[in-house]
């Protein structure tokens, strides 16, 4: 892909499906967790539900119209008032990894700025965005209440790909760049957190194993 956002669908889910959803989400609040345990991020207001296509039509459908195998993140994404994400890039989710991850938004405002390589993304409730994440993204809630997105994050198959941009030269450069920074970067925190934070260390190794044994060896249940 040539960009690290893009609209799929404006109104994927329409007015009255949207207050469903929303109604939803606050109604399950008090059943999220934080995003990240350890790490740099585990004391931002960050946190998740699990939701499932099973339990959650709304969700099936995201799966159905993308034609996308159910695996990988699968959440609402609660950002709280004053939470800051700051530039970062990802593994899972990247293209680059044949991952995406792509939201829907449900309960967001204005003061919500999401920028995807330093330019500001804003995403209306119930359109279906893809996001990928080896492009530098950020997000701040700079407002008084809670944004809330559906996320869900697949592998990018056949049928997924007719949704996307044909991957064009400047793509495929975007590509080796971000596995030449996303080595680097990860030697380095590696190495800094093998004396800093050993327990985030070990975390660090466990998702290096996982990623390995899927990538390499097709393995989908690494422990």
């Amino acid at each position: 892909m040539n960009t690290g956002a893009f609209l799929i669908k404006k109104d994927f889910f329409i007015e009255d499906e949207i207050k469903e959803i929303a109604s939803l989400a606050v109604s399950i609040e008090q059943e999220k967790t934080n995003v990240h345990g350890e790490g740099k991020y585990k004391d931002i207001q960050w946190h998740k539900v699990d939701l499932t296509p099973e339990a959650h039509p709304f969700v099936a459908r995201i799966y159905e119209f993308l034609g996308a195998e159910k695996n990988g993140i699968c959440v609402f994404y609660y950002l709280s008032p004053g939470a800051v994400l700051h530039p970062h890039r990802d593994l899972t989710g990247a293209s680059s990894n044949a991952r995406l991850r792509f939201h829907v938004p449900i309960i967001t405002h204005d003061n919500i700025f999401f920028n995807v390589s330093r330019e500001r993304v804003v995403m209306s409730p119930g359109e279906l965005w893809a996001l990928d994440t080896s492009f530098l993204h950020e997000v701040r809630n700079e407002g008084d209440s809670t944004r809330v997105h559906i996320v869900i994050e697949c592998q990018v198959n056949e049928a997924v790909k007719r949704h996307l941009p044909v991957k064009n030269l400047s793509g495929r450069l975007h590509d080796v760049y971000f596995v030449l920074i996303l080595g680097l970067s990860f030697m380095k925190s590696l190495l800094v957190n093998i004396w800093k934070d050993p327990k985030y260390f070990w975390a660090q190794m466990q998702m290096l194993k996982k990623f390995v044994g899927w990538r390499v060896f097709g393995k989908k249940d690494v422990k």
